[in-house]
């Protein structure tokens, strides 16, 4: 017969082996998200990043013509991978026209979903931020289907919007 005290210990050695599986299977998922998101931009945009440490999905909707906006958080080396790629521009003066891109992108967005509010809240909760110093590429296939990328070398960060006809 198995007494309380043995029981009690099952239950918290089964408890914490149920936690770690479940944190390494979260890990795995974040780490398969970035993966298959590196994958589809070499596919869709052709360029190829290295992983993200973090990748936050803002929104995604899947289906024939999808919508995506992501927020991937890099370490100081795979900043400046992306850095070297050569498919960059310089924000410096042109912030103005970086906002229009963005603001071009909400607006269509905000029009493929009317009445879901949640849509500019989503976007004043995560806006894409940058400076002069940022970099952003965007690209347009003979669909309409485009890509805006703005990457905060400062934070680290990649914004990408991507819009699929």
């Amino acid at each position: 017969m198995i007494t309380i005290r043995r029981k009690w210990w099952i239950i918290l050695i089964s408890l914490a082996v149920l936690c770690g599986g479940i944190g390494i299977g979260y890990n795995q998922y974040h780490k398969m998200v970035a993966s298959s998101q590196a994958l589809s931009w070499r596919l869709n945009w052709g360029f190829d990043t290295p992983p993200a440490e973090k990748v936050k999905s803002v929104f995604y909707n899947g289906g024939r013509d999808p919508d995506y906006y992501y927020i991937s958080d890099y370490d100081e080396e795979a900043v400046q991978q992306l850095e070297q790629l050569h498919i960059w521009n310089k924000v410096g003066d042109n912030s103005d026209g970086i906002h229009a891109l963005i603001n071009g992108y909400k607006e269509q967005i905000q029009q493929l979903y009317q009445g879901h509010v949640r849509y500019g809240k989503l976007f004043n909760k995560y806006p894409v931020e940058f400076n002069q110093d940022s970099l952003y590429f965007t690209r347009k296939q003979e669909d309409g289907s485009y890509i805006v990328a703005v990457l905060n070398v400062d934070q680290r960060r990649l914004y990408t919007l991507e819009i699929f006809f």
